[in-house]
């Protein structure tokens, strides 16, 4: 018996020794599935990680690129608005008229045009070749500028603009001419008087008007000049139809109209030579001078309550002089208690 129970025990261990085979079997496998998961897990995480930190860095960069580029921006508008303040200045008219003035006067002698050269190319752009400005080498005489007139400035850019001027100058050309002299040959008896021909120099002058436009920039500090100027040509005359606005108030009779014109003589003498009288008949410090008073003539008259409006045309002479010239005012006067006052004349 005890044989039989021994002999079953032994066959119950063998029988239980594939199970605990496959229990390590299923053990190791789940432990190289545990740390493969969690490595993918950790490696997961350090990706997305890297993936945020280089979205995060994309971010960060395009907003200070964004920030750099407004800063840049702001800078060359102000930079511009500096510019544009310069380019827009009286200074610009000042060096244009001295560009200008340098440009047009060419003196006679050759040591004069050499230093004119020289001074020009301080006004052009650097590298700027002023030695084909214009060709003189034939050219015998001078050029003088007698006035410049600022007429406009047209802005091209935020640092470049084109300034316009009137200027009147003289060419004094020398010229060879034939001349016919008398002279004495001979002696004694034999002496005559004969026409001769010589040829003498002699300045011819002609007087010259032109409109024209320098090109100019600046880079904030000051100007150059950029380029050859160009003559120009502007007609400022207009073909307008002009009707005169009446005056608002109720119509002057033509009986105060003649009671006006004692007053408006008497007024008009004294406002053309400015005498002393002249304040006691209007509200003014001074009037004209050496203007002589010869008539007036009212066009057009109104009055509101005991004020009156008045247009007029009066003729004033050049004192000591037979030249007339006839001006139009508009004055405002006052009445009171019969005497007339002068408010305001223009």
């Amino acid at each position: 018996m005890k044989k039989l129970i021994k002999a079953m025990k032994e066959k119950k261990d063998k029988g239980d020794k594939p199970s605990s085979i496959k229990d390590k079997r299923a053990l190791s496998f789940s432990k190289k599935k545990t740390r493969k998961i969690a490595s993918i897990l950790v490696f997961g995480v350090m990706g997305i990680s890297l993936l945020f930190n280089v979205i995060h860095f994309t971010k960060v960069q395009s907003i200070r690129n964004t920030v750099q580029a407004s800063y840049n921006e702001i800078d060359e508008q102000m930079k511009g608005v500096e510019k544009g303040s310069l380019i827009e200045s009286q200074r610009l008219v000042v060096y244009g008229d001295e560009f200008v003035r340098k440009y047009i006067n060419l003196p006679a002698e050759e040591e004069g045009r050499e230093q004119r050269t020289d001074d020009l190319k301080g006004y052009f752009v650097a590298g700027f070749d002023v030695n084909n400005l214009e060709d003189t080498s034939e050219f015998i005489g001078s050029r003088t500028t007698k006035s410049i007139t600022f007429l406009d400035m047209e802005r091209r850019s935020s640092h470049e603009a084109v300034v316009f001027y009137r200027i009147a100058y003289d060419i004094t050309q020398v010229k060879e001419v034939e001349k016919e002299v008398k002279k004495t040959k001979g002696k004694g008896k034999d002496k005559k008087e004969v026409i001769e021909k010589v040829k003498e120099n002699q300045d011819h002058v002609t007087n010259h008007q032109v409109e024209m436009a320098v090109p100019v920039i600046t880079d904030g500090e000051g100007f150059a000049v950029t380029n050859n100027p160009s003559l120009t040509s502007s007609n400022v005359k207009s073909s307008i139809q002009h009707e005169v606005t009446e005056l608002d108030g109720e119509e002057v009779t033509s009986k105060e109209i003649g009671a006006f014109n004692p007053f408006l003589t008497d007024f008009f003498t004294s406002f053309g030579i400015s005498d002393e009288k002249l304040a006691f008949m209007g509200d003014l410090n001074k009037g004209l001078t050496n203007k002589v008073y010869e008539e007036h003539k009212i066009s057009e008259a109104v009055k509101n309550h005991d004020i009156y409006t008045v247009r007029v045309n009066v003729t004033f002479r050049e004192q000591e002089t037979a030249l007339s010239n006839r001006y139009f005012y508009e004055l405002t006067i006052h009445e009171e208690n019969g005497r007339l006052f002068v408010q305001s004349i223009h």
